[in-house]
């Protein structure tokens, strides 16, 4: 009875990650769907209706426009930490020069961006496409003969995307216009100059590092918009759906930036 009892118990256990995997895999291929379409859909830029377009437009606002402020802040910030880190450990320009682009440009500009994203911007859609579930509206736009992924996936995913590449990269200037800044006023005698510091810039930057950024920021701009919306709009019809419904969307957000930005370093350590 014992060795059935495991038996059940194992055969359960299989039962139950195998369901699980089936679903997974289930959930990738409806984003990869969904994705796929949102990219055929933004090639036809100028087929796209006019009110699509000015949903797109405020969508790059609100993502990408109002966070400058804090991007700015959050540049310097993480700039002074790594310049203050240098300084106490003695560490030379020339390997300051190639820490600033392995943490700030090549790992750390691309997915601390993509995490505030995800909580400014991914919440908000999952909250959105939740509550214009529950009140129908994305029903009555279906009634109005007006297609809900045109009007309210398509805008929120090329937004997502072109806010995240951007903000990446004006993460990346002023974080690394900050540390040289700070680099001046702390240690005036022993930091680079301007010369200097360009130079070393150079010597560690290359083509790679820039196809790694657009890698970390494009896909991750897409995958963020797109599960906000899927779990939004598949929210259960009920008030206290939606706080569960956004918690699952920032999650599966972070996982899956977390798990591509890996695939990411790796193939590019590998290449």
């Amino acid at each position: 009875m014992r060795i059935l009892a495991v038996v059940d118990a194992t055969g359960s256990l299989v039962d139950g990650t195998g369901a699980k995997a089936v679903a997974l895999a289930g959930y990738v291929v409806d984003i990869a769907t969904l994705i796929g379409y949102g990219i055929a859909g933004l090639l036809m830029w100028p087929s796209m209706r006019p009110v699509a377009r000015t949903v797109l437009a405020r969508q790059i606002l609100f993502t990408g426009y109002e966070a400058v402020p804090f991007v700015a802040l959050l540049a310097a910030l993480t700039a002074s930490t790594l310049v203050l880190q240098s300084q106490l450990g003695g560490l030379s320009a020339d390997f300051l020069g190639q820490l600033m682009v392995v943490v700030l440009v090549r790992e750390l500009g691309p997915l601390l961006l993509a995490m505030v994203v995800i909580a400014r911007s991914g919440s908000a859609i999952a909250v959105e496409m939740a509550n214009m579930r529950i009140g129908g509206e994305i029903q009555a736009l279906e009634w109005a003969g007006i297609d809900p992924f045109t009007y309210l996936v398509l805008p929120r995913l090329g937004g997502a995307c072109v806010s995240l590449v951007c903000l990446a990269l004006l993460f990346i200037a002023f974080s690394l216009a900050g540390g040289f800044a700070l680099g001046m006023i702390l240690a005036p005698s022993t930091a680079p100059d301007f010369d200097h510091f360009t130079a070393m810039l150079a010597r560690n930057l290359t083509a790679v590092d820039a196809v790694e950024v657009l890698a970390k920021t494009i896909v991750p701009g897409l995958l963020i918009a797109a599960i906000a919306t899927k779990e939004g709009m598949e929210c259960a019809l009920s008030v206290t759906a939606v706080p569960r419904a956004t918690t699952r969307a920032v999650v599966r957000a972070i996982a899956a930036v977390a798990v591509w930005d890996a695939l990411v370093t790796a193939v590019a350590v590998m290449g």
